[in-house]
């Protein structure tokens, strides 16, 4: 995730000499990669791209926290500025609400304050100018404070109109599916079920949680009374619900990446100080602290050796103990560190000590050492070597390979086919059961370029048959779908028997191999084909019987038979290959009505066929056909 920071409010965290090019530098090279510097009104703003582990870093604070380690390190001077807001005393608590928790796994912690006496006016330049840097529109004082804070701190926090909770009560729950809230941004959103809601004591939807507030609660001009609101949510909840309502916020990318847990409270105090100044608000209330979750402090051994180990160098026993105490890790006896509440989510075993040692360290002081002993050697996976083999065939005859997507409108799947709950547009609703209908659109789209289309692809199919109960993954069979126009039958016939040749498959007698299909005709001069890929995968072989040249000569001849209708022609080529073994090669020849004329050739390995030879085997090719009602045209 990229995120905006002014140098000028990093400065309301350190003090230091380095310039922002060096702040760049440094940062690239131990923590996240600063891919610009932006001028706008004399401040200098940092592109910064932030891993997606590290929540604790979406923050002027975050981002100071790691200035404060490295610039020393790096020769700079830096000095810590920032304090500690604490608790108000003496409070003159007139206003209450009650909060009711459905679900307390919901809401590990929920806090919160009243205050009273709000003036909603413009924020001052300095805040209005740092917002509008990070992309952040302006809106008035207190709804500022709260995005100011967001960015600030990296903690996301609301503001309620207090007098438009009904009934001063506040209740979390999740929804239900089909109900409706009104967000601030105007937008009437249809929630699914299991989204974290607020609502009021007459029941009206009043925020979407982690993401955003409803409009029926938003702080104007007319507010006098306002519930600042700052909380922990369930990550995975948050993430899923804003992904699933396509509703991408601040605050939501945020929330789903965990929340400094102990940061909470001394966000919303500095909150209320600086609402306190800007509006002359008052707190009317004691703090709302509701604390469903105690978290246990988190602690991990240090092994010295093991990070060395990692590290490929010997690096100072007291230099790693220097670098873990900078970054906030503190000693508590025993070999062990605790994990700051800020990092409490992505620090979990040694190995993540070793890597921020590390990084601190700086991978560019490792040696470049190039790894030394045998390359292994490893067989290639079965079925990516047989893909490689069949696309290198199909390109080579002059077909293009396709990339279809993996979903796909109603129309072109069957009714057992998985809609997604949150499809990109109403043309990609399912997910697709076959890769046929794709692949004739494309074709559709291209006919006009040229006579001949041949386009094939090998990808994956989505089916409910084959879906787990529990970790509700449908079966995804690897297919093989091709599709041509301008070419007739028999020519991709003849394609498809090359296809086979490649891949060691006996033509003629693939289905008695459970490899199934049929040539289907959609209209016009357009064929396709699937095939289950794993099918061919599995009957492939390298191995090629070499059979030596014979001395002797074979007996050609040419026979027309009458078809019956619904009698299909591979039924009638594995018969008459399956008659006798000294059936040498059986080709396709003609086709008039329902008469299809085969070229046969006959040939002993072991003497010179004759004549009498082949009557005999053409005798009990007409007693096996005559079993299909297939009759030698007279």
């Amino acid at each position: 995730m990229n995120i905006s920071i002014p140098y000028s409010w990093i400065k309301d965290y350190i003090k230091t000499d380095a310039k922002a090019e060096d702040i760049a530098r440094i940062l690239s090279l131990h923590s996240f990669s600063v891919d610009k510097i932006i001028k706008a009104g004399g401040d200098e703003i940092f592109e910064i791209e932030v891993t997606p582990n590290r929540g604790d870093a979406l923050s002027v604070l975050g981002i100071a926290r790691e200035l404060k380690v490295l610039l020393p390190r790096q020769g700079f001077k830096c000095e810590w500025l920032k304090k500690e807001y604490e608790e108000p005393k003496n409070l003159d608590v007139q206003d209450n609400i009650e909060v009711v928790i459905k679900d307390k796994t919901l809401v590990p912690r929920f806090s919160a304050v009243i205050m009273d006496n709000v003036k909603f006016v413009e924020s001052p330049k300095l805040i209005r100018e740092r917002l509008e840097n990070v992309g952040i529109r302006p809106l008035g004082n207190v709804i500022d404070v709260t995005n100011y804070m967001m960015i600030d701190k990296g903690q996301p926090m609301h503001v309620f109109d207090y007098e438009k909770i009904l009934g001063s009560k506040m209740i979390v729950r999740e929804s239900t599916e089909g109900e409706v809230i009104s967000t601030l941004d105007g937008i009437d959103r249809k929630l699914p079920s299991g989204v974290i809601v607020i609502e009021d004591e007459d029941g009206r939807l009043i925020d979407l949680c982690g993401i955003m507030g409803a409009k029926n609660s938003e702080v104007d001009e007319n507010t006098k009374k306002i519930l600042l609101f700052v909380q922990v949510y369930d990550p995975v909840k948050i993430r899923k619900a804003s992904m699933s309502l396509g509703h991408r916020t601040d605050a939501a990318l945020r929330f789903e990446k965990g929340i400094d847990y102990e940061g909470v409270i001394p966000a919303l105090w500095e909150s209320v100080e600086m609402i306190s100044k800007l509006s002359g608000a008052k707190l009317s209330s004691g703090l709302i602290d509701i604390v469903n979750y105690e978290r246990d402090p988190k602690e991990i051994h240090i092994d010295f050796q093991k990070i060395n180990k990692l590290a490929g160098i010997e690096i100072e026993n007291q230099k790693v103990s220097s670098i873990l105490s900078d970054l906030g890790f503190e000693k508590v006896g025993d070999g062990n560190v605790m994990v700051p509440s800020w990092r409490y989510e992505d620090i979990n075993i040694i190995e993540d000590l070793a890597e921020e040692v590390i990084r601190i360290y700086g991978y560019y002081n490792l040696p470049a050492k190039l790894p030394s002993g045998e390359i292994p050697v490893r067989e290639i996976d079965k079925t990516f070597y047989w893909e490689k083999v069949v696309r290198y065939f199909l390109k080579y005859v002059g077909f293009f390979e396709c990339y279809t997507y993996s979903a796909t409108d109603k129309e072109n799947v069957d009714e057992n086919a998985l809609n997604l709950s949150n499809p990109l547009n109403e043309d990609m609703t399912h997910l697709k059961t076959s890769l046929l209908p794709q692949l004739l659109d494309v074709v559709n789209k291209n006919q006009g370029y040229s006579e001949k289309i041949k386009i094939f692809e090998i990808g994956s199919v989505y089916l409910l048959s084959g879906l787990n109960s529990e970790d509700k993954i449908p079966d995804q069979p690897l297919r093989l779908g091709i599709v041509t126009k301008g070419i007739d039958y028999n020519e991709l016939k003849g394609i498809l028997k090359g296809m086979f040749d490649t891949l060691g498959i006996k033509y003629g007698l693939e289905e008695s191999l459970g490899i199934k299909y049929e040539i289907k005709e959609y209209g016009g001069e357009r064929l396709g084909v699937e095939f289950n890929f794993d099918d061919l995968v599995q009957k492939a072989t390298k191995v090629r019987a070499y059979k030596p040249l014979t001395s002797f000569n074979s007996i050609k001849e040419d026979l027309t038979f009458e078809i019956p209708q619904g009698v299909l022609y591979p039924q009638i080529e594995k018969i008459i290959l399956e008659t006798d073994k000294r059936i040498f090669k059986l080709e396709f020849k003609d086709i008039y009505k329902n008469y299809l004329t085969f070229s046969i050739e006959y040939l002993d390995d072991e003497k010179q066929i004759s004549s009498e030879d082949t009557q005999e085997i053409r005798k009990k090719i007409f007693k096996n056909l005559e079993k299909l009602g297939v009759k030698l045209k007279i």
